[in-house]
């Protein structure tokens, strides 16, 4: 199984928020220091702030938080909220609304297992909450990068 870019950069941007809990985030200043795209962190906020995983802040000095704390946030939860796809096999795939052709359905073991395969990666993900990913890390010195207005 494969996860694609915006976990990965979904990831991040929630541990820069649990790292430095006090600031109100920008977009601007993120694509700064982290070098995503703008568009890829706006879509990315409002997926997470969508969840409940962050808190968007609107006005003057107006940005982005985190919505839960650290604590009560997993990696699974950050992952679940970005991906739309966990099926790691096209018969997954299927919902009432589309079928899928496959000489071996529906008596195919393989189904279940795989299943059972993508339950239990989402389950290892939500082992680890976004404090204990944090916890003892210092905070990069790109995330000191100063706003310049």
């Amino acid at each position: 199984m494969r996860l694609n870019q915006a976990s990965d950069f979904a990831l991040r941007l929630v541990m820069q928020c649990a790292m430095q809990p006090d600031i109100t985030h920008r977009i601007d200043h993120v694509v700064k220091q982290q070098g995503f795209s703008k568009g890829h962190v706006m879509k990315l906020v409002n997926q997470l702030a969508r969840c409940g995983i962050l808190e968007t802040v609107r006005g003057r000095g107006g940005g982005f938080r985190l919505g839960r704390f650290a604590k009560d946030i997993t990696v699974g939860d950050v992952v679940r909220a970005v991906e739309s796809d966990f099926a790691i096999v096209e018969c997954l795939r299927a919902d009432a609304m589309q079928s899928v052709e496959c000489c071996f359905l529906p008596a195919c073991r393989l189904k279940p297992l795989m299943m059972k395969a993508s339950k239990a990666f989402l389950a290892i993900l939500d082992d680890m909450t976004i404090e204990a990913a944090i916890s003892g890390v210092p905070v990069p010195a790109a995330l000191g990068v100063k706003e310049s207005e």
